[in-house]
């Protein structure tokens, strides 16, 4: 066993002295210190994380946001309106004034996209596979079209290019051959379809033609192409699936024709985004803007917030308008009708 040796006498001072020292510290600290409240406050905080917490089941936070916020604009039937736009897309639609956005609705190529889109969004779910599959080739046909304009488009020419366009003018070729076939169920049609697919898919993988922002739109015309070819070769067994394939790639196809005619890039718009784009004038200053000549119908307006020029007679737009909800205020100019006073053509 070990033996360990006896502390020294300067040892037991020192040992002495350090006692001393931390009892003076602990009676320093004790009057400096409220343990109590300490411990109450933390207790406190408990509380309130606890009652924060359970206010969750009390508390209707949706219902309290609905009763502060104003209500959103009305939507016109068929068009699905989700909860919140996008972030992009709203501060998009913040760079454009509504003198810009009249032009922009006005605009041909726009036009005849929301056209189709609006069709699209009206179709009877019970229509048969061979209504189907002539939407699906119609929808194909207007793809090929402007892919092919696209590309006319591009400023790249190179060899990748002029190959690409030869595809693409073969694969009109190969629709309008396939559109004079008709729905029969024949082997002509099948190869025919099989061809244009081939030509549609040799675009949509080409590495080469994403370096022009016409030629990348060119890309994703040319795989939403490949996607109608593909339900075509189906013979539209699944109408559902056609169907909603159609309304979705019309949509796309609104969002890149303004993407095009702005000549700038544009977010992804979902149908609310789109329907603030090109209808909801219900919070716009229209003082300024020349309305001759312009296309007014389906522009949703309000007798409170929307602002016309001093010359618009707004009793007499309201008798070529719809209010909807009705006493909501909110008033959506029916298409077809007379100008107002010569200077909107409605």
């Amino acid at each position: 066993m070990t033996r360990h040796p006896e502390p020294s006498h300067e040892d037991q001072v020192v040992h002495h002295q350090l006692s001393q020292h931390h009892h003076a510290l602990t009676r320093t600290l004790d009057e400096l210190l409220d343990v109590e409240a300490g411990l109450q406050e933390v207790l406190l905080h408990s509380h309130h994380d606890t009652a924060t917490h359970d206010l969750g089941t009390i508390l209707d936070t949706e219902a309290g946001l609905a009763a502060i916020l104003p209500p959103a604009p009305p939507t016109p039937p068929g068009h699905r309106c989700t909860p919140t736009a996008h972030s992009d897309a709203e501060a998009f639609l913040r760079t454009l004034s509504p003198a810009g956005r009249l032009a922009l609705r006005s605009h041909r190529a726009v036009k005849k996209a929301i056209r189709a889109l609006d069709s699209a969004l009206t179709l009877d779910r019970n229509v048969d596979r061979d209504l189907t599959l002539d939407l699906t080739l119609d929808l194909a046909r207007d793809l090929a079209l402007t892919l092919n304009s696209d590309l006319l488009s591009a400023r790249d020419r190179d060899q990748h290019l002029l190959r690409d366009l030869v595809l693409a003018r073969n694969l009109i070729h190969d629709l309008d051959r396939v559109l004079t076939l008709g729905r029969h169920h024949d082997p002509a049609l099948t190869q025919g379809l099989e061809l244009a697919r081939s030509r549609a898919r040799d675009l949509a993988l080409d590495s080469d033609i994403d370096r022009d922002p016409n030629r990348a739109r060119a890309r994703n015309r040319a795989r939403d192409l490949d996607r109608a070819l593909t339900l075509a070769l189906n013979r539209g067994r699944d109408v559902d699936d056609g169907l909603n394939f159609i309304v979705t790639v019309r949509h796309s196809e609104v969002s890149r024709t303004i993407e095009l005619t702005l000549d700038r890039e544009v977010p992804v718009l979902d149908e609310h985004s789109l329907h603030t784009l090109l209808n909801d004038f219900t919070t716009a200053d229209l003082r300024n803007t020349d309305l001759a000549g312009i296309d007014l119908g389906g522009i949703h307006w309000s007798q409170h917030s929307t602002q016309w020029p001093l010359a618009t007679d707004v009793e007499d737009l309201k008798t070529r308008s719809d209010e909807a909800p009705p006493g909501s205020g909110t008033w959506i100019i029916r298409s077809g009708t007379a100008p107002i006073r010569d200077h909107a053509e409605l």
